[in-house]
């Protein structure tokens, strides 16, 4: 198994190598924020990449979000100490297969990888009954049928929406200018449509968009 690890805390994601290494995984790449691991994924195509969700430049779920859309056949699997309901649904949705608490045992990890190998959808122990009871209580189903587009997706094409190119929009939401293209081509993807007008017509129509400042003319 050929692994990519993305963490901005280098203790950490030195710890998780060696432990990695000494069981025989390959670690082709480290990077310490969600725009160096795009550009390891590119470089490497590795079988798994490990994102921790909150990194600077680029987070975890929009390095999961541009990886998912460019290279589908990596396994993207998140690592975080948040047990936040809402960030399990954003990490599903920007394209994780599995969702890691840091708080694991070294034997756990093991096991939810080789899970993961096996096309299973591994999560850390605790949050299997937590997911479940989203999905028994309707608010996974109902998070998950809004379009498929993530937050940040409908952030970004909300701003876009008021005329605002993508640069100005970068500058805004404090990410880079390729990223804010990699959402919108990623949302006329997902919906099917040709084009950023069509994006925008269908986004209003179904209404998807934010409520955002208008751009001053």
């Amino acid at each position: 198994m050929r692994i990519v690890i993305a963490d901005d805390h280098a203790l950490f994601m030195e710890g998780l190598k060696n432990l990695l290494e000494a069981r025989g995984y390959m670690i082709v790449g480290t990077a310490k924020d969600g725009l160096e691991a795009f550009e390891l994924a590119k470089r490497f195509q590795p079988d798994v990449i490990l994102l921790d969700i909150f990194m600077p430049k680029s987070d975890g779920l929009e390095a999961a979000l541009m990886i998912s859309t460019s290279f589908p056949k990596i396994k993207i699997v998140m690592l975080t100490s948040s047990e936040n309901e809402q960030n399990i649904f954003d990490a599903v949705k920007s394209g994780a297969c599995g969702y890691f608490i840091k708080n694991f045992h070294s034997d756990t990890l093991f096991e939810l990888l080789e899970a993961l190998m096996n096309g299973e959808v591994p999560v850390s122990p605790g949050l299997a009954g937590k997911i479940l009871n989203e999905f028994q209580t309707g608010k996974l189903q109902s998070e998950m049928s809004k379009h498929h587009l993530t937050d940040r997706q409908r952030e970004v094409l909300s701003f876009v929406s008021q005329g605002y190119i993508y640069k100005e929009v970068a500058e805004k939401l404090g990410i880079r200018e390729r990223t804010v293209k990699y959402h919108i081509q990623s949302a006329i993807d997902k919906l099917h449509l040709q084009n950023r007008q069509q994006l925008i017509s269908y986004a209003s129509k179904a209404g998807l968009l934010e409520e955002t400042e208008p751009k001053n003319e």
